[in-house]
């Protein structure tokens, strides 16, 4: 048993040098956890100690998330490259519709899987592709207000921390 042991941990004494390499195509995609403050977060009703980062901290090519929790939802902010003409052409997101919050043009829609409404998208154009805010109900406490009204709130209240 101790062979073994001393086995498995031999490749474990190694450091690697140098800075880490983000996952392709993240280079230069606005990072919600770290562009919008903390202050900012605590001010729309959400707790920052909630933050996380990514998808159960995995990385996702092309993507940069953070989500926070809310009293009966929660936010996550998702930026990538793909753009609000790249939504208008997947069939899984239906009820597309143009808003527009503070003089800037969005779309709002909802996945096709979600039938009751527990969820609700507000995507912005931005240079590097869109910005993306998404309210889901956790379904722990009943919802204050559809997911698409505090979508929009949220979006109207955060959209001077996106970028353009």
């Amino acid at each position: 048993m101790a062979g073994m042991l001393v086995w498995a941990l031999a490749g474990c004494g190694s450091a690697v040098e140098g800075e880490a390499e983000p996952l392709s195509g993240q280079e230069g995609l606005f990072d919600p956890c770290t562009d919008i403050p903390d202050s900012v977060i605590g001010g729309v009703g959400l707790d920052p100690a909630t933050e996380s980062v990514d998808i159960f901290g995995v990385e996702q090519p092309g993507w940069k998330i953070c989500a926070w929790d809310g009293s009966w939802y929660g936010l996550s902010i998702l930026s990538t490259r793909y753009t609000t003409g790249d939504i208008r052409k997947n069939p899984d997101y239906v009820d597309i519709v143009d808003v527009e919050i503070d003089g800037r043009t969005a779309i709002r829609y909802r996945k096709e899987t979600d039938a009751v409404g527990e969820g609700c998208y507000v995507v912005f154009p931005a240079d590097q592709g869109s910005v993306w805010i998404r309210v889901q109900s956790t379904g722990l406490e009943p919802q204050d207000m559809p997911s698409c009204d505090m979508a929009m709130a949220l979006a109207k209240d955060l959209v001077t921390y996106l970028p353009l």
